[in-house]
């Protein structure tokens, strides 16, 4: 497995699989699909915070898509903003080896905690994160009127 940098050519296979779960597209944004345009929006914005984004292959097959924050302008942490694993490609193992992934960049970084935010409504969701050991630890309320619970884990 290993993560590939975001880029323009990719943008159809990070479409297949941000329009792969119907639940969080709605639950999310309110939709079932993303427009190319919307994405293409989405990706801008995070680069303009300046998070790193990738798709993440296995045995060349595009199985899912990460980005991160090293630091947040809001509140100086570093964020987790999106693991999403294509949806007939999830309980299969693929969110846990990402999250090992994610670990060993972050402790190559010195990075000794890091944060993210679910979509209450999420209950899948909040069950992965709190079995890979994250605390619920505040909720807010984002742009899109939704309320997210903040989780934060320790790194060791």
């Amino acid at each position: 497995m290993k993560l590939i940098e975001s880029s323009p050519h990719l943008l159809d296979e990070e479409m297949t699989i941000l329009n792969s779960d119907s639940f969080f597209n709605r639950i999310s944004k309110d939709k079932d699909n993303f427009t190319q345009e919307e994405i293409v929006a989405e990706i801008e914005d995070g680069k303009s915070m300046g998070a790193e984004r990738f798709l993440i292959q296995d045995d060349g097959e595009y199985v899912g898509v990460l980005e991160y924050l090293m630091k947040n302008p809001n509140d100086g942490y570093t964020w987790l903003g999106l693991l999403q694993i294509r949806k007939d490609a999830q309980s299969s193992g693929y969110g846990r080896k990402v999250l090992e992934l994610f670990y060993d960049i972050m402790q190559q970084r010195e990075v000794g905690r890091f944060r993210l935010g679910v979509i209450a409504e999420n209950e899948p969701g909040h069950r992965f994160w709190k079995r890979q050991g994250l605390l619920p630890i505040k909720s807010v309320v984002n742009q899109d009127n939704k309320t997210i619970i903040v989780y934060e884990k320790e790194l060791s």
